[in-house]
């Protein structure tokens, strides 16, 4: 078992990296998609004329506000500041923003995506929204606001890469509508790749916090729950080795690890009850050898010694020695019956034998007198009860002796089947087949009872498509020994 658990910590670990290098390019993968498809949503929505309407919209409202870039004194020149940084800032709206359902990509790819200024009608600044001073915005050159449509918004040149800079700017009217100012916006993003790989993200941290708590939580779920049940399939297979085959896993889950285990366990019971049915055919091999070896050598010649002391009895029956010879007689023929109990007692019995044995030699015994071709498929299975091994030979004795009486077969099969618990003996031949409703006599009635007699048995006699008959037990096991 300590060879082994240096190898189970290596399995954690190497798969709680693997999950590790799997989620972080899952990761960037999941999120460079999502952020690239939002991007080109949102730049879709620009390029649909989201920037230019919104400044058109905010320079009528500046209008409306009575806070024209023709009045100069400080406390409107403060109002125009407030306004537009307020301006700015409903730009940037995650919802109802600067594109509707869109605007929440600002957030994502840049921490100040917008600038305005509001400028003279010549294009002095007037007043500039704050910034933390990441960027500044190009703001238009005379002959932008010389060439700028007064009617609506003009959108100026900007740029592709490294950064998509999309600029838009509209006239200022007053009431009689002369132009008492232009009102500019720069929209300034970074590329999504570029965010990504390049620059800071929000999301960093959040991601790597989501990296070390998936990969503490992969290592004590592994741990726990995964080589825990490994260890406890390694202490079985331990025991097994020095051949104690009463360690059970006991694995109470239904996965693969569970079903796993399950096996291993009917496995266990199926070789103990092979090497003990091994064990039991090498003593009895060998006291029948012992038996074979005494009834050849030590039996034959206390049998050729007394036949001797008989002969020479007769051939001094008058002689003083006669009496003596009268007791070595006897004490011979008491050695020659203590031999043959003996001898008895060290054949093997037919109850000794493991159950597919003795159904073999039961079977094999019949095909001999009947001359009929038999053959077998028997599994090893466990030691039942003695009164259901005998319930199912005599089933079995039953069944042969009907084929032989009305089959007018020329081949039995016999099999003896395990799944689990459930066992099932099947008896088939190629004869003639049960007429369709047959005859309910004795012996069939006499095996139909045996059947259910034993733990959930069930009995069915069959004819089954290629011909003959087929008579099937099925029970479960008690195993006994």
């Amino acid at each position: 078992m300590t060879l082994l658990r240096p190898r189970l910590r290596g399995l954690v670990f190497k798969l709680a990296l693997f999950y590790l290098l799997l989620a972080l390019p899952t990761l960037v993968v999941v999120e460079s998609v999502i952020l690239t498809y939002e991007f080109h949503q949102f730049m879709g929505g620009i390029a649909a004329g989201s920037l230019g309407r919104a400044v058109q919209q905010a320079s009528v409202d500046l209008a409306n506000h009575q806070l024209q870039p023709g009045v100069s004194d400080s406390a409107t020149a403060a109002q125009q500041q407030l306004w537009l940084d307020a301006w700015v800032l409903r730009l940037q709206q995650p919802r109802g923003g600067l594109t509707p359902d869109e605007s929440y990509v600002l957030m994502e790819l840049a921490d100040e995506p917008l600038a305005a200024a509001l400028l003279s009608p010549d294009g002095a600044v007037l007043a500039q929204s704050r910034s933390r001073g990441l960027w500044a915005p190009a703001l238009p050159a005379a002959r932008d606001v010389a060439n700028a449509t007064p009617a609506g918004p003009t959108d100026l040149p900007g740029s592709e890469s490294p950064y998509r800079v999309r600029r838009s700017m509209a006239a200022v009217h007053d009431a009689g509508g002369a132009i008492t100012g232009w009102l500019f916006v720069e929209l300034r993003l970074p590329l999504p790749w570029r965010r990504l790989l390049l620059e800071s993200s929000f999301e960093s941290p959040t991601v790597f916090g989501f990296l070390i708590v998936f990969g503490l939580a992969s290592s004590i779920f592994l741990a726990g729950w995964v080589t825990r049940r490994l260890n406890r399939i390694a202490r079985a297979a331990t025991a097994w080795s020095r051949g104690d085959f009463s360690e059970r896993i006991a694995d109470p889950s239904h996965d693969e690890l569970g079903a796993l285990s399950a096996l291993l366990d009917r496995m266990a019971i199926d070789l103990r009850g092979l090497m003990r049915s091994r064990s039991q055919l090498a003593t009895l091999a060998e006291r029948q050898r012992l038996a074979r070896d005494l009834h050849d050598t030590v039996k034959q010649k206390a049998f050729a010694l007394n036949m001797q002391l008989a002969a020479a009895r007769r051939v001094l029956a008058d002689s003083p020695v006669a009496g003596r010879l009268d007791q070595a007689q006897r004490l011979t023929q008491q050695i020659q019956h203590e031999l043959a109990e003996i001898l008895d007692e060290m054949r093997a019995s037919d109850a000794e034998l493991p159950f597919a044995e003795r159904l073999r030699t039961r079977a094999t015994e019949w095909s001999h007198t009947s001359g009929m071709a038999l053959v077998f498929d028997l599994a090893d299975v466990p030691a039942l009860a003695a009164p259901f091994e005998d319930s199912l030979l005599r089933i079995v004795d039953e069944a042969l002796s009907n084929v032989l009486r009305h089959s007018s077969a020329s081949r039995v099969d016999i099999a003896l089947s395990r799944n689990a618990d459930a066992m099932c003996l099947t008896i088939s031949d190629n004869g003639l087949g049960t007429p369709d409703e047959p005859a309910s006599g004795m012996g069939l009635r006499n095996m139909r009872e045996r059947a259910q007699a034993l733990p959930e048995g069930r009995f069915s006699l069959d004819k089954p498509s290629g011909g003959g008959t087929q008579v099937t037990v099925r029970f479960f096991a008690e195993v006994t020994r």
